[in-house]
Formats: structure tokens, sequence, C-alpha cells
């Protein structure tokens, strides 16, 4: 008698083979290069069970506070609604009525569904829950270092397409939609035509409003430097620090040149909003109006933060949109204030005393992509100088320090994309999208859109920036919605401080691990 046979009970058999089931899988995500993909796995409506276990359903936030729940629904574009069958609830979620109603989307805060519709204005407007579909094994084993951001940008830098920029990062909400410039510091166009891939990576829903470039003319042997507000600096002289020193120590080596060597840290084991300070010394600083040119982007620890929070806020994840939705001043400044109080990078000088006083900050939200800016720094003086960074630990990569002398502000050139592929296959619907303002472009996990420009005939002496406007939406996963804990989030909104130092210690126990979770769970088809 064989084995197999002599096994009588079908349980048995059925928990060998899933056991054999489970180390044949665990082999082929250990084989090969070790980056593990994700599927992309899109559904209608009338397939949404393939998405989500439970049954299906659209959630339709008002903002008044009352909650639509329906379980069968159609949208009609034209009329902007949505009509459906369920049951309305009022601001304390006691059922008022049930039966079919249609909702007016300018009265809807925010929706929220456990499946993608083929609906963008609904997928527009919409939180995606449930969305644990193939997840990666770095995700399984770590929820919070699962890949997300905004629109990628990726451009030619040579030899290489290099990511070089990431849209709107701070922009989580509709409410919050915004444009961000990124500068293609190292883009090296060879033709007038430039392309520009833009992706989404993630498990997220990007809208976005527009994607333009923004052109403006070098002088000979110089460069071109944005501002935080959004200034445009011409500058033929940048004068490299001579000195860098950090709590580490000497630290010049890592912040001398743009070249993916960064100067970074570890965050706090006990506080994570405990700062730290490197000072560097300039040689020959020129009269005239100078700036600070910083190439720099944060870590994943305010990521892992913002995930923690959706996490501990779970169900009620929808409710605290719509809210921030509603325009509550109070809730979208609780909401940030674990950012406030993580802060960005802080400028330094000396007074007359020695003694350092704040000159004014820089931030810029996103782990992916190092931004470039210029931070005009006023009556520095001229000769020798010092100049001191202080931020919080852990929290930002700084890849490349210098001082420019700030020739001419300029007015860049618009550029609006002329030619536009969805993967591959032009697509004029979304060009025409993009040249209208009035419209959005809706991108799922797993969308690549490239974006052609046409440059001036004398391109190779221009500098080129991305200026992108929308916002993006996170697909709440399963795995954090085991976490929901409505204390803890009102901990993180109402006492930023005592949170950061509650999860200090969960922090440190993942940190070395997350950088690689985090690139290894990109979404790929």
């Amino acid at each position: 008698m064989s084995f197999w046979s002599s096994l009588s009970k079908s349980w048995l058999r059925m928990k060998i083979f899933y056991l054999f089931l489970l180390l044949f899988v665990y082999i082929l995500l250990l084989d090969g290069c070790g980056v593990a993909t994700q599927k992309r796995v899109l559904v209608t409506p009338q397939n949404a069970k393939s998405l989500d276990h439970n049954s299906a359903f659209l959630k339709a936030h008002m903002l008044d506070g009352r909650v639509y729940i329906l379980s069968q629904w159609s949208v009609n574009s034209n009329l902007k609604i949505v009509s459906g069958d369920g049951k309305l609830l009022d601001a304390n979620r006691e059922v008022l009525a049930n039966g079919s109603f249609s909702i007016p989307f300018d009265s809807v805060a925010i929706f929220e569904t456990n499946l993608v519709t083929t609906s963008p204005e609904v997928m527009a407007m919409a939180l995606v829950t449930g969305a644990s579909v193939i997840l990666t094994v770095y995700c399984i084993t770590n929820p919070k270092a699962c890949f997300g951001s905004c629109p990628t940008f990726y451009v030619d830098d040579g030899p290489n397409q290099t990511l070089q920029a990431e849209g709107f990062s701070s922009s989580v909400a509709p409410s919050l939609e915004a444009k961000d410039i990124d500068a293609l510091y190292r883009a090296k166009p060879t033709g007038k035509e430039f392309n520009v891939t833009m992706k989404n990576e993630a498990l997220e829903t990007h809208v976005v409003r527009y994607v333009d470039m923004l052109v403006v003319p070098r002088l000979h042997g110089g460069r071109v430097f944005v501002t935080p507000k959004g200034e445009f600096w011409q500058t033929t002289r940048i004068i490299p620090p001579h000195h860098c020193n950090g709590p580490e120590g000497d630290c010049l080596s890592q912040i001398i040149a743009f070249d993916g060597i960064e100067r970074k840290s570890l965050a706090d084991s006990t506080f994570l909003g405990t700062k730290e300070t490197v000072e560097l010394e300039f040689d020959s600083v020129p009269d005239g109006k100078v700036g600070l040119v910083m190439a720099f982007r944060q870590s994943l620890l305010s990521t892992y933060l913002f995930y923690q929070t959706l996490a501990y806020m779970g169900s009620s994840v929808g409710d605290w949109y719509a809210k921030l939705q509603s325009g509550n001043e109070s809730i979208r400044k609780r909401m940030g204030g674990i950012g406030q109080v993580l802060g960005g990078i802080e400028i330094l000088k000396q007074d007359g005393s020695n003694n350092w006083i704040p000159v004014t900050q820089v931030s810029e939200t996103g782990p992916l992509a190092t931004d470039v800016r210029v931070v005009p720094l006023p009556n520095l003086g001229s000769g020798s100088q010092k100049i001191q960074l202080r931020f919080t630990k852990g929290h930002w990569r700084i890849d490349y320090v210098a001082l420019a002398l700030l020739d001419k502000k300029v007015t860049p050139q618009r550029l609006s994309p002329y030619m536009v592929r969805h993967d591959a296959i032009l697509d004029s619907t979304a060009k025409n999208i993009l040249i209208d303002t009035s419209q959005v472009l809706v991108t799922l996990p797993g969308d690549v859109y490239t974006l052609t420009y046409l440059l001036p005939d004398d391109y190779i002496n221009y500098e080129l920036f991305l200026e992108s406007r929308g916002y993006y939406m996170e697909w709440i996963r399963d795995e954090w919605l085991a976490e929901e804990n409505p204390a803890l989030a009102r901990m993180m909104f109402l006492n930023p401080q005592k949170a950061l130092k509650k999860f200090a210690p969960e922090f440190k126990k993942v940190e070395a691990e997350i950088e690689q979770q985090f690139w290894g769970s990109r979404y790929a088809r």
C-alpha cells in the first residue's frame, strides 16, 4: 500500500497538501533576484467578490455628517449622481430610512467602497478598503512597510530612466489637492521630444489634474534652482562646503556631490521627534544674494506613522476623511500634528555674538525622489561662513548641500504634453484631460502613462522642472483594519508628542528592514 493511500483521513491529506504548497510558494519568493511583485487585479462591480470576501458596498459620507450605505448602485456621469438601494444613517449612525436613493456628487464628502468601480467620478473620491489583493511577502511581513506614494515620474538621465520626481506627496485627500514643482536636475534630453513616464506603483488611486513641464534658460555654465515658494533663480557660481560635521563626525563626503550617497541617521529609540544638528562651513562666500542649495528627501518614518494612523482609524477611516473634506479646520490641523512635531530642516546662522539663530526652514514630503531646492538666505555676509541644519533624527536624508550666488530671478515657460500614451498606446482622451484643468485623470495601481513634451530648439540650454497638481487616496489594507484603536488614533491627533514617544520602540523594531520591504513591494503587472 502506498504512503498516500494509507492516509485515510481527508483532512490530513489536505493539510499536507497545503504545507507543501506553502513551502513551494516560499521557495519561489526566495528564488531569482528576490524582488517580489504584485499582479494587477482590477474588478468591476459585477465581479466584486473577486476583490473582497465581504459583500460589496458603497458608502457615501455626506457633508452634513449623514452616511448612505448602498449594496447595489449605478452612476450617471452626465447628471453626476449615484443611485442605488440601501439605507441612510444619521450623524449618530442611527437608521433614518431604507429604500432607493439618488445622491448628487456635490453633496458627498467622500465615498468608501470595497471594490474598484468602473466610474472615474466615484474613484476620484473613494477610499478603497479591504485592499489585500495578492499582497507581496514584504507587505505580509510588515504591512506598514508596503510601498506607497503619489505619482512617480521617471526621466532619462542619459543611459537610464530614473525616478526623478514624485508629485503632490502631501495631498492625501481631495481637500488637500495641491501643486508640486520638482527639479529634473539629472535629466539629459537628447532631442526636442522629451518623455516623462508617470506610474502608479502603489495600492492607491491617483487623481491628476495636470502635469506640465517648466523650462527655464540657463546662463552659460550655470544652473537654475527653484525656491520653496516657486521662484526660479539663475546662478553661475556654486560654492561647495569645505567642512561638514554631524553627531557621527565628518560628513563632508556624503553631501559634497549629488550622487546618491546620502547623509542619514537612525531615529531616536525613546522619542521619534528628537533633533540633531549638522554644521557646515563655507569659504569665500561672495557679496550679494545667496541661497542654500539642498538635495534631500524624507526617510520612511513619516510614511510608517501615516499608515499606523490609518490602521488605528480602522473602520472609522471614512468618517475621519469626511470630516477633513467638510472643511473642518480643527481636524485638518490635528491630522497634521505629527508632521509639525517631526518638522522640516531648519537653517540657522550665527549672529554677531556667535549665537545660532533660526533663519528659515525647508521641507518636502515624500521618501522616494530626491528633491533639489534653493533657500534664499538673508544677510549671510561674505568670506568664511558657518551654517547649521537642525532636524529630526532619522527623518531626513541629505544628498547634496552648497551655496549659490543668486544672479537673476526668471519666469519659466510652461509646456503641456502634446502626446500621451497609456501602456504604450496613444491615448488622446488622457491628453485632453491633462490639458483641461477642469478635468482630472484617475489612475489605478499598475497604470503607466508616457507624457511627451516638445522642448525649445536649443533645449540643451534649458533647465527642466515638472509641475504636477492633484491628490491621491490610499487603499486601506485588511491588515491595517485589524489594528483599529480609536483611543490611539485620537492620541495621534491630540497629543502627537506623547504618540511619538509611545511608538518609538515599535518603529525601532522595523527600522533596519523597512527600506528593503518598502521598495520590494512596489505594485507591478
